[in-house]
């Protein structure tokens, strides 16, 4: 797939355009998701989320440059290697804050008093070897030497999993109606056709049936995502400033 990957990224214009509006994606999320834990102490994914999506994009900066050093620095490889190192910057921000305002509401059920920073610490720490160990584990089992499979799944968890936390908040708080809509684009938009979406047009791999009834299942969990946010009462607004839609 090293060698697809090269061809299929050489002087093709259209694959790069879509490639900037995948990766334009996920980068609007994480905005969201900086706005919101900021303004609102309140973040919209999970913190299972945040310590994955660390060690993944980790494991992927590294793959990403190693693929680079071998293939005489070719671009696309290199590029990758620094946007997923400017995203782990994204989830250490993103940890940092869960473990700052975040910590009595995501592990307060599991303690007898208010949790401290370093209990909060340690169950991060925890996670995060974990999920280390089942990226890499799982990078082998797949034979994922690009990655790009791994990247397809965090797209899936992107699409499914922040709807169970809202769910379960009963409220947009931490969350937002804007957020969900370009999940929506975004998942969608993982499971385009060759010549529209990235995957497919990058790599034949992707171009199967099992791909595509998959993208229209998690297509469906982000658009409900949406109603359920809708159905939930708007956010209050506090001295007169705007909410997050």
């Amino acid at each position: 797939m090293v060698q697809e990957l090269m061809n299929a990224y050489t002087n093709n214009t259209t694959l790069l355009i879509i490639s900037a509006i995948t990766f334009t994606i996920g980068y609007i999320e994480y905005i969201y998701s900086f706005r919101l834990v900021i303004k609102e102490k309140c973040a919209p994914y999970p913190i299972l989320m945040h310590t994955f999506y660390f060690a993944h994009d980790f494991t992927g900066a590294v793959v990403f440059y190693m693929l680079a050093k071998s293939n005489d620095w070719f671009w696309f490889f290199a590029a990758a290697s620094i946007a997923l190192a400017i995203w782990n910057c994204f989830e250490i921000f993103n940890i940092y804050m869960a473990i700052k305002v975040e910590r009595q509401e995501i592990w307060g059920k599991l303690y007898d008093s208010p949790v401290t920073v370093g209990q909060a610490v340690l169950r991060v720490i925890g996670q995060i070897a974990l999920m280390f160990t089942i990226v890499n584990l799982f990078r082998v089992f797949m034979n994922d030497e690009v990655m790009l499979k791994w990247f397809a799944f965090t797209n899936i968890l992107m699409a499914v999993a922040p709807g169970y936390l809202w769910n379960e908040r009963k409220s947009r708080k931490g969350s937002s109606i804007g957020l969900a809509i370009v999940i929506f684009i975004g998942t969608v938009n993982t499971f385009l056709p060759p010549g529209y979406g990235m995957w497919t047009t990058a790599s034949t791999y992707f171009d199967q049936p099992w791909f595509y009834i998959t993208g229209v299942v998690v297509s469906a969990y982000a658009f409900r995502n949406i109603i359920m946010l809708l159905k939930f009462s708007e956010k209050e607004s506090k001295d007169g400033k705007r909410t997050i839609w």
